[in-house]
């Protein structure tokens, strides 16, 4: 063999080994480009399930706060409800006509626990305690308040006074007639 065979053979053997690390060098790049588009794949499925929970749990989630929403309003309603008749009443109490003035007053002189020595009495309600045999002394809210002799004791009996006393004691009764 010549030298130009040696050297033939070296560039063929050397050309061999170079395709051969190419291949190689090939197949590894296309070996991690798949690996990579799998995992690319992999994560953007994973991305698109999170969206899917995080939409998911904002729509359950407007939806409960619309639901609170509706049953807080449709509570207020009735509480506005329950407020309307319980002004109505006062306003029809504040209409009290000259007679049923009379045993209003009558029947608190009544229930008082103990001797009356004074009543407290709005303008509304001076003449009648005044034909009871009262001095009436000025009371600030519509109504009157009867003292004891000795000054120790006493009961209101307001307008307001009555209205919350009758709302605290049927307010659930009067919730159910209504709704």
């Amino acid at each position: 063999m010549g030298l130009k065979e040696v050297k033939d053979d070296i560039l063929q053997e050397a050309q061999q080994q170079a395709d051969s690390i190419t291949s190689d060098a090939q197949s590894k790049a296309d070996e991690i480009i798949e690996e990579a588009e799998n995992e690319a794949d992999r994560i953007l499925q994973e991305a698109e399930e999170e969206i899917e929970e995080e939409k998911e749990s904002l729509e359950k989630q407007q939806l409960s706060n619309a639901r609170m929403e509706a049953k807080k309003k449709k509570l207020d309603a009735k509480q506005n409800a329950l407020e309307q008749v319980f002004d109505r009443f006062r306003d029809e109490l504040e209409e009290l006509s000259g007679e049923e003035r009379q045993k209003f007053v009558a029947n608190c002189l009544e229930r008082a626990e103990f001797e009356v020595g004074t009543v407290k009495a709005s303008e509304e309600f001076k003449d009648v305690v005044e034909s009871e045999g009262f001095e009436p002394e000025d009371f600030h809210k519509t109504g009157l308040v009867v003292v004891s002799e000795d000054g120790n004791r006493k009961q209101e009996y307001s307008l307001d006074r009555i209205v919350q006393s009758l709302k605290d004691e049927h307010r659930k009764e009067v919730s159910e007639v209504l709704f």
